[in-house]
């Protein structure tokens, strides 16, 4: 757990997160970053639908334990 002596508490203010809301989420985050593979581990398996050259679902599905050997590009951004 965080420990509520190192806080900017001045900076909280400012940001309107109060020192306990911080302090659980930033544990909360050290939980999850346990979790999260390193450098040069095997990403997490997962699945996704293939989208048609239009962007329309096609029904069919793609796991990524499926790809191994080829490489692969995962892009994330916004098509709105």
């Amino acid at each position: 757990m965080s420990d509520m002596a190192d806080l900017d508490l001045e900076r909280l203010k400012r940001l309107e997160i109060s020192p306990e809301d911080y302090i659980k989420v930033k544990d909360e985050a050290n939980e999850r970053e346990k979790r999260v593979p390193g450098i040069g581990d095997p990403a997490p398996d997962f699945e996704l639908e293939l989208l048609s050259d239009d962007g329309k679902r096609t029904g069919e599905h793609v796991r990524l334990s499926s790809l191994r050997g080829t490489p692969v590009l995962l892009y994330f951004g916004s098509y709105t």
